[in-house]
């Protein structure tokens, strides 16, 4: 995963996220997300297997170990005890109490995580681990204020799901994702690192005497989704820098 981020994100902001998010890396190149909790308690770490290339998830049949979880493979060798039970955390939860005043971004996967916090740091993206991981984990976001985005295909689940726990749910994917990303089952990511690729100017930084201006400096096809992003985050731009 990390081998596909170098080749899209400049190395020094990549380098500050994997840092912050205590990203692992097996001998076999596979990435670790560690689960730790707001008291630096670490859970677990889930093992992935990512295709270098491409940044997608291995699915192959055949490829053996395709997830996998540091606790388990700790019990396996009885450095814990077999009776040891596991209990979750949110992705990314040790960083609630160093940035107490960031709006709270919830996504499904924990590489959604990283790849928003690369591309919008601004908010503190937390990932739930799935879709259906919504459970006693999220207590520890009361009192923040939160907005979910659910992959394209969990929105109706989520909006359920988080009803009456004060945590917004985005329909942004909902109303602006095309039937392509929909068969695709798209997530903020990908749109993220779409309009961030299709950002083509050989060019500095730039001052924006208002947010449309920054128009232009994207391909036509993306001016939709680059404005409802603008609204979605209620984002101000005011300048913006072409990096390496």
């Amino acid at each position: 995963m990390t081998s596909f981020l170098k080749r899209i994100v400049p190395i020094e902001i990549l380098d500050t996220v994997l840092v912050e998010y205590k990203i692992g890396v097996t001998r076999q190149r596979d990435t670790i997300y560690f689960q730790i909790d707001k008291d630096g308690r670490c859970r677990t770490g889930k093992i992935m297997k990512y295709n270098p290339k491409t940044g997608h998830r291995i699915k192959d049949e055949n490829i053996s170990c395709k997830v996998s979880w540091v606790h388990s493979i700790l019990k396996s060798r009885k450095v814990l005890p077999k009776d040891w039970q596991l209990t979750q955390c949110l992705f990314g939860e040790h960083l609630l109490n160093k940035y107490p005043q960031k709006r709270v971004a919830l996504v499904e996967s924990e590489k959604t995580a990283i790849i928003c916090a690369a591309l919008m740091p601004q908010y503190l993206w937390l990932a739930t681990g799935g879709k259906t991981q919504l459970g006693d984990k999220l207590k520890v976001l009361g009192g923040r204020d939160v907005i979910a985005f659910p992959d394209i295909d969990g929105y109706d689940a989520w909006k359920e799901k988080l009803y009456g726990t004060g945590i917004k749910v985005s329909d942004w994917l909902e109303n602006n994702s095309t039937s392509e990303d929909r068969a695709k089952g798209v997530d903020i990511a990908d749109i993220l690192l779409r309009n961030y690729s299709n950002y083509s100017e050989s060019t500095y930084t730039f001052r924006l005497s208002s947010p449309d201006t920054i128009l232009k400096y994207f391909s036509e096809s993306s001016h939709n989704e680059i404005k409802a992003l603008i609204d979605e985050f209620e984002l101000i731009p005011v300048s913006f820098t072409k990096l390496p």
